[in-house]
């Protein structure tokens, strides 16, 4: 039976979240709140966050930063549990007018994804609600002021230069010596979003005219691009929520990337056991990250840290991004810790609820007990086809049946069907999908990991329209472990039926919208507030 939110067009158990019996009696909360929590561009992971809020009764608003979204995040967008939505029009004060001048006030201003981090912090602020402030938002938000601002401080950081044009960009990669290896990215990029390394100037001149001109996945134009040394070594994920200051490690995670020719694509990305003792890897790293997030001005909310480690130099950050970790890893973190330990639950405690819990773990940990402890071992598998062309059958029709046979399958996502195009994977956004293994037993789902690549090169995955590779099934391993149990996928639980389409109110208000904000008359009399507003099954305020 499904709780009907307010406004919404879909009942809570079909909205992607679903709590077990004991909790929803907290359901009845929401009918006492007199607040709300604002989640700006509510999109990819963002959506554990509202779950976790939903099921803890609060009344949610979300905030659009733009009517226009890349479509890796865009399709994420599901409107059905806010009691409102606005859609912001480049007046921070006059969305915060409109967020004031609703029937409930809100406690607190969270980012859902990259998007909406800077406008967050500066709705934050200006509410007078916990957030990281807006002094230091540019060094959040762009990787070279990230970079110089922790020189600033002290710590290690790369050698790079901010270039307007190709000719800077080459003569700067010149600057640092013959043979030396570059990195060229965009200066706002996600995940390795035109990230690529060049070992000589022309590979360097080719990947910065690429740059130049173009759009970063948030949407916004490249009028610089960033030529930085390449870092050497192992590289990790640091997640951590913060509160007034202090940070709490949730998560450690260890990437691995492939170097298709001349480009980087993430290859595996696992869960790595906490350390506390003198002079660990875990410690060394997680000490760097805190020094990282108290000089970029990360005060309270989440955050995911990308560092590299080696032996000479030990760590040096790639990037630290003010909300939390991206795509699925908060679900599998859950799976993989337990539901207390995942970023979505510490941070909707953090901001909505005080901080109890997150103030309790920090306190055990002062008194010498670990930041997590890990049940299960996870790897999630980043799929990688090996050339362009049509796929001529889908890659569940190939491979389903004996991927979701291994032991250790959690999940699968790979939505291209025949007659779609696959791309050689480049990037993270070239990807044709991820799978998720977790099992109490790390050599397992190493050897399960390593069939699924066996698989994709030996062409046994991706059957193209004009290949006539066979499409012979591999032999999974012969090992099991309670008959798959972990083979799930949601949140924390298993899932239910497919959300609803958005009902044709709800399409006719976008497209009311959409025509408002494009129309080349829009005046501040047309838009008073500085945003456009929806009340769901309501009309256009």
């Amino acid at each position: 039976m499904g709780v009907h939110v307010q406004g919404a067009c879909m009942p809570w158990a079909t909205a992607g979240y679903h709590p077990v019996a004991p909790e929803w009696p907290q359901m009845a909360i929401e009918q006492q709140r007199a607040e709300v929590v604002v989640v700006v561009d509510p999109y990819g992971s963002g959506r554990f966050l509202v779950d976790e809020l939903l099921l803890r009764g609060w009344p949610l608003v979300a905030v659009r930063s733009s009517s226009e979204v890349h479509e890796s995040l865009g399709s994420s967008w599901d409107p059905a549990p806010f009691e409102r939505t606005l859609v912001h029009c480049g007046d921070v004060l006059g969305t915060a007018r409109s967020l004031r001048e609703g029937l409930k006030r809100p406690v607190a201003v969270v980012a859902g994804s990259e998007p909406g981090a800077e406008l967050a912090d500066a709705l934050a602020e200006v509410l007078s609600l916990r957030g990281n402030g807006t002094a230091l938002s540019r060094c959040r938000q762009d990787k070279h002021y990230m970079h110089e601002r922790l020189r600033e401080c002290g710590l290690l950081a790369c050698a790079q230069r901010r270039c307007g044009s190709v000719p800077e960009a080459v003569m700067f990669a010149s600057e640092l010596g013959p043979g030396a290896s570059i990195v060229v990215k965009p200066c706002a990029s996600s995940g390795t979003d035109c990230v690529v390394k060049c070992d000589s100037t022309e590979a360097v001149a080719d990947a910065a005219a690429a740059v130049l001109g173009g759009r970063d996945i948030a949407g916004r134009r490249n009028d610089a691009v960033l030529v930085q040394e390449h870092l050497h070594g192992a590289e990790y994920i640091v997640d951590c929520v913060s509160l007034d200051g202090q940070h709490l490690v949730t998560a450690i995670w260890a990437c691995q990337k492939a170097r298709l020719g001349s480009e980087f694509a993430y290859d595996r990305t696992t869960t790595v056991p906490f350390s506390s003792e003198e002079g660990s890897l875990q410690r060394t790293i997680c000490e760097y990250v805190f020094q990282c997030l108290a000089a970029l001005g990360v005060q309270t909310g989440a955050s995911h840290t990308k560092v590299v480690y080696n032996e000479t130099q030990g760590p040096c950050l790639i990037k630290s991004c003010p909300w939390m970790h991206g795509s699925v890893a908060p679900a599998v973190w859950a799976a993989c810790a337990g539901r207390e330990q995942a970023q979505a639950y510490l941070l909707a405690d953090a901001l909505a609820e005080g901080g109890m819990v997150l103030s309790w773990k920090l306190e055990a940990i002062g008194m010498g007990s670990p930041a997590y402890e890990l049940a299960n071992y996870s790897i999630i598998l980043d799929l990688q086809c090996h050339e362009d062309g049509v796929l001529a059958r889908s890659v569940e029709e190939v491979a389903g049946e004996w991927i979701r046979a291994l032991s250790s399958f959690w999940m699968m996502k790979c939505d291209l069907e025949p007659g779609d195009r696959i791309h050689r994977a480049r990037d993270r956004l070239t990807s044709p999908g991820y799978i998720v293994l977790i099992g109490p037993d790390p050599a397992i789902v190493e050897q399960e990991a390593a069939v699924i690549r066996e698989a994709e090169r030996n062409g046994q995955m991706y059957i193209l329209s004009s290949s006539s590779t066979s499409s012979k099934t591999p032999t999974p391993p012969a090992c099991s472990d309670d008959e798959g149990t972990w083979g799930k996928c949601g949140l924390f639980l298993p899932p239910v039926a497919a959300p609803c389409d958005p009902s044709p109110r709800m399409r006719a208000l976008e497209a009311q919208m959409a025509n408002l904000l494009q129309s080349p008359s829009a005046s501040p009399e047309l838009l008073p507030k500085a945003c456009a507003e929806f009340v769901l099954d309501g009309v256009l305020e």
